[in-house]
């Protein structure tokens, strides 16, 4: 089967193609993987995982089970929200290559703080996905791939957030709010990226 796959990438000379298709099939037994300079890109499994995925938790969920990523629960997981009681909060850890990433995915009413900005989504639901990152990546880098993805100039950026800066982007229309957040050190490391979807 992998030779007549071989074969046919040769007959269209697209040796290229044929690579990055070998290397996708080895990555999928980890997970979603970027295949740029041989690395995790992690905006590209923020990407995959979330962005792209929110507020279908169940893709994500059916992610977590086919690629065998370790559950959490206890205070790791409660760190994922301030909500009491989310009507949904599952969180697992995502190991690739050497590296490890958490995702948390909620469900509840809208934090608090989201609410103090915008008193119109009181009542609405919040989906939100969450991928904590292990202090690898400098905020500059994923600050400008979170650009590329995004599409647009943040709302705010590096505002004072207890000890960490929070760049905030959002969009949306009157029935559906989008909300993107990078969250860094004071030593210039990303932590986390979440995207939250309010609907009303």
């Amino acid at each position: 089967m992998k030779n007549q796959f071989k074969q046919l990438c040769l007959l269209i000379a697209a040796l290229s193609l044929c690579t990055q298709a070998f290397s996708q099939d080895t990555a999928q037994q980890a997970g979603p993987v970027s295949q740029a300079g041989g690395e995790a890109d992690p905006v590209f499994l923020f990407n995959e995982i979330c962005y792209s995925q929110v507020p279908d938790v169940a893709a994500i969920a059916d992610m977590a089970k086919r690629f065998a990523w370790e559950p959490m629960g206890g205070d790791d997981l409660q760190r994922f929200t301030t909500i009491k009681t989310p009507s949904l909060l599952e969180g697992w850890d995502m190991r690739l290559s050497e590296r490890i990433y958490r995702i948390g995915i909620v469900q509840s009413e809208p934090s608090d703080v989201l609410i103090a900005s915008f008193p119109d989504l009181a009542d609405a639901a919040a989906t939100s996905c969450s991928m904590v990152l292990d202090g690898q990546d400098s905020a500059q880098t994923i600050f400008d791939r979170m650009m590329t993805l995004v599409g647009k100039v943040p709302d705010s950026q590096d505002e004072p957030d207890e000890e960490l800066l929070t760049t905030t982007w959002s969009g949306g229309n009157a029935d559906v709010k989008v909300f993107v957040f990078l969250k860094s050190d004071r030593l210039k490391r990303a932590n986390l990226i979440n995207v939250t979807i309010v609907t009303k």
